[in-house]
C-alpha cells in the first residue's frame, strides 16, 4: 500500500490540486439566482438529511403532543362523568322530594276536603302472593282502627282492614279474589258487586244483560256494603261482554295504578254524591249582532221571518262595508298600495255612509234644568170616573 502511494504520489496531488481549483471557482462563480455554486452544492447535499430530521422531529413532537392531549381529554371526561353523576343524582334526589311534597299536599287537600273522618297511615309491608294482596299499615287498634274500615287514597279505594293489631294493621286490597264492595256506574247508575281477579284487574259481577254499561265509564262505591261511603272512585271499565244472564264487566281499579305509600282509614264514614258523568263537547254557536242599530234581515219570499241563506248583519260587517265604501269614493283600493303610500281618509264625510253617526252627533243633548230647591205639595187632580176606572163602562 505504501509503495502504491509512493508510486503515484505526484498522481495524487496533481488531482487534488485540479479538485481545489474546481472548489475555488465554484466558490467564484454564481448561479442564475445569484447564490454561488458551493452553496448550492451545500444546500443540496443537506436539504435530503434536514428534511429526514425534521420528519423524525414532527413524528415525535406530534405524538408526544396527541398522547398528552388524549390524557388531558380522558381525565376531562372522567370529570365529566362524576360530575354529570352527581348532578344526576341530585337531580333525582330534588325530584323524590318534589313528588313526596306533592303528594302530601295532595293527601292534605284529600282530607280537608273529605266529609269523612279518617286517619294517616303509611304502608310499612306488603305480603304479595298467588292468590292473594295484602298490605301492612302502622295505625291499629290503638289510632282507632278496627276490622273490616275502609281503607282509601285520592285516586279510589285500597281496600278494608282484615285484622286491627294493636299498632299495626292488615289490609285486603281491592284486586285479592276474597275482596268484595258494592259499586254504581256513574253514567246511567248500574249497581253491582266489584271483586277481584288476583291479577291487578277486577271485575263487577252480578250486572243484568240488559242494563247499560259502556267501556271507558267510571265506578264509584254504592255505599250498600256499609264498608265503603258512597261516591268513592273505584275504577274504570276495561270490556263489557254480554252473556246468558249477567254481564262480564272488566275493571282496572283506580288505586291499582300508582303503588300507595301513604294511605288513609276512614274512621266515621259519610256517604257523598256521585259526580255527574263529563258533558259531551257542545259546538260553539255565534248568535246575530243584538246591537240596537243592527237592522233586521229582509225575507225575500215576504213571510216575516229571516232567510237562512242571507247571513246577519254584524258591527263588524257594518264597520267593514263603511270602510269600504269610504275607499272606493276616493278610489282606493285595499291591499294594493305601495309601501309608502298614503292610507285612505277614513274621516272622509261621505253621503249614506256617516249619516247614522252624524245624525246621532248632531243631535242636541237635552237640556239640564235645576231642581227646584223646595218643592210645594201639589193637590191631588180629581179623574173623570172613565180614566179612574177604565174596565168599568
Amino acid at each position: 500500500m505504501e509503495s502504491l502511494i509512493n508510486r503515484y504520489r505526484n498522481v495524487t496531488l496533481l488531482l487534488l490540486a485540479i479538485v481545489g481549483q474546481i472548489v475555488l471557482l465554484a466558490w467564484q462563480v454564481r448561479t442564475d439566482a445569484d447564490v454561488p455554486l458551493v452553496r448550492a452544492w451545500a444546500v443540496t447535499a443537506v436539504t435530503p438529511v434536514a428534511g429526514a430530521i425534521e420528519s423524525v422531529r414532527g413524528f415525535s413532537g406530534g405524538f408526544l403532543g396527541g398522547y398528552l392531549q388524549g390524557r388531558r381529554a380522558a381525565e376531562q371526561a372522567q370529570k365529566n362523568q362524576s360530575e354529570l353523576e352527581r348532578l344526576r343524582l341530585e337531580n333525582q334526589l330534588l325530584r323524590h322530594e318534589l313528588e313526596t311534597a306533592q303528594r302530601a299536599g295532595e293527601l292534605a287537600g284529600f282530607q280537608q276536603s273529605s266529609p269523612s273522618r279518617m286517619i294517616g297511615a303509611r304502608v310499612i309491608g306488603a305480603t304479595p302472593g298467588a292468590n292473594s294482596r295484602t298490605l301492612l299499615i302502622d295505625r291499629g287498634t290503638s289510632s282507632g282502627v278496627r276490622r273490616g274500615m275502609a281503607v282509601v287514597v285520592p285516586d279510589g279505594i285500597v281496600g278494608r282492614v282484615l285484622a286491627a293489631f294493636p299498632f299495626a294493621s292488615q289490609v285486603l286490597t281491592i284486586t285479592d279474589p276474597g275482596f268484595a264492595a258494592g259499586v254504581e256506574s256513574q253514567k246511567n247508575h248500574v249497581h253491582g258487586v266489584m271483586k277481584g281477579y288476583g291479577n291487578g284487574t277486577a271485575r263487577v259481577d252480578y250486572v243484568a244483560t240488559g242494563l247499560k254499561v259502556e267501556p271507558g265509564e267510571q265506578f264509584f262505591t254504592s255505599g250498600e256494603d256499609r264498608v265503603f261511603p258512597k261516591g268513592l272512585p273505584v275504577g274504570k271499565v276495561t270490556g263489557v261482554h254480554d252473556s246468558a244472564r249477567f254481564q262480564e264487566i272488566s275493571l282496572e281499579p283506580a288505586s291499582a295504578q300508582n303503588s300507595a305509600e301513604d294511605v288513609f282509614v276512614i274512621l266515621d264514614p259519610v256517604h257523598q254524591t256521585i259526580p255527574d258523568a263529563p258533558a259531551p263537547e257542545a259546538a260553539v254557536f255565534l248568535g246575530p249582532d243584538v246591537s240596537p242599530n243592527a237592522a233586521p234581515a229582509a225575507d225575500p219570499t215576504g213571510a216575516g221571518a229571516p232567510s237562512a241563506a242571507q247571513e246577519p248583519i254584524t258591527s263588524a260587517g257594518r264597520l267593514m262595508d263603511q270602510y269600504r265604501k269610504i275607499g272606493d269614493a276616493q278610489k282606493h283600493v285595499f291591499g294594493e298600495g305601495l309601501p309608502g303610500s298614503l292610507p285612505p281618509n277614513f274621516n272622509l264625510k261621505v253621503p249614506g255612509v256617516n249619516a247614522p253617526a252624524d245624525a246621532q252627533a248632531a243631535q242636541p243633548a237635552p237640556p239640564k234644568t235645576a231642581a227646584p230647591k223646595t218643592a210645594a205639595p201639589q193637590p191631588a187632580m180629581p179623574q173623570p170616573a172613565a180614566l179612574a176606572n177604565p174596565n168599568k163602562p
